[in-house]
């Protein structure tokens, strides 16, 4: 997809009126809640292929948060240095975790999840040599993060939700 087409499958996913800037846009979400979704990183290859259609699989990151637009831009920014950096070695994928990402509030670092927003099927693109998929990016404190790393990203989640831990809250 080019970069108007990506503009406009995410105005077509997400409430509110976007904000385009060079690399991300930002929408505010209302009750104070507010998303980011880059632009361009389908571009990036960071390994994966869907083995069915024998295609490239490459994602657009979103992150929401109860927190302003420029936070959710650093991270989003901090997000693609790293998997850009890695090469390929570190797939843009759920269950993969950035650790020390960036420091935001009370969260500094990141794992990948399959985006809730829309508690169904994940928003696809799919293109005759590559599938786009969202994959949203999920702030953790330092305890949280290491909850995953002893009992992994599938168990951090389960326990998250059994406690009703505000993902959004980056304050917590």
């Amino acid at each position: 997809m080019n970069r108007d087409d990506t503009i406009y499958w995410i105005d077509q996913l997400i409430p509110g009126e976007l904000e385009v800037g060079e690399d991300v846009v930002t929408a505010d979400l209302g009750d104070g809640q507010a998303v980011a979704v880059t632009l361009g990183f389908a571009d990036v290859d960071t390994g994966l292929v869907a083995v069915d259609e024998g295609i490239d699989v490459r994602s657009e990151l979103i992150v929401v948060a109860r927190a302003d637009a420029a936070d959710l831009t650093a991270v989003l920014r901090a997000a693609v240095g790293k998997l850009t950096a890695a090469g390929g070695i570190l797939p843009a994928q759920p269950g993969t975790m950035l650790p020390q990402l960036i420091e935001v509030d009370s969260v500094g670092h990141a794992l990948f999840v399959p985006p809730y927003l829309w508690g169904g099927e994940t928003p696809r693109v799919t293109e005759p040599e590559r599938l786009t998929v969202l994959l949203q990016l999920v702030m953790l404190t330092d305890s949280e993060y290491a909850y995953a790393v002893d009992e992994g990203p599938g168990a951090l989640q389960q326990a998250l939700g059994e406690a009703g831990i505000d993902l959004l809250d980056w304050t917590r």
